[in-house]
């Protein structure tokens, strides 16, 4: 009985072992802000929309109709945006390959944009 009990404990104590949850082995990667990977893409979110040219150019969707100048303030996180209607600065969190989370000014939310 003793042995049937020891192989029945040791059954019950693999199939725990196997069933256990796998789905944080692979943990997406953190999002980081690669500022390299933010220019020369059009970025569009659900509220507005941006160029911007690796030249400091900021431009209309295409690329080519040039709006502003934009550049990175101090090498931080904060963006200057000077265009027609005057000067924003955006506060970006991140930027991949495919999106990026910004938001313009101090107050509000951060927009995900997504590269068109």
């Amino acid at each position: 009985m003793k042995k049937v009990l020891a192989i029945a404990l040791l059954a019950l104590t693999l199939a725990l072992v196997n069933c256990k949850d796998n789905s944080t082995a692979d943990p997406e990667p953190a999002k980081t802000l690669n500022k390299s990977l933010m220019v020369n893409k059009y970025w569009v979110s659900s509220l507005t929309d941006h160029y911007f040219r690796s030249d400091g150019k900021y431009c209309a969707p295409d690329g080519i109709m040039e709006f502003g100048t934009w550049k990175w303030l101090n090498n931080s996180d904060s963006l200057e945006i000077v265009d027609g209607t005057g000067t924003d600065i955006w506060y970006v969190k991140y930027c991949t390959d495919n999106e990026m989370s910004a938001k313009p000014g101090k107050q509000g939310s951060y927009l995900i944009f997504t590269k068109k």
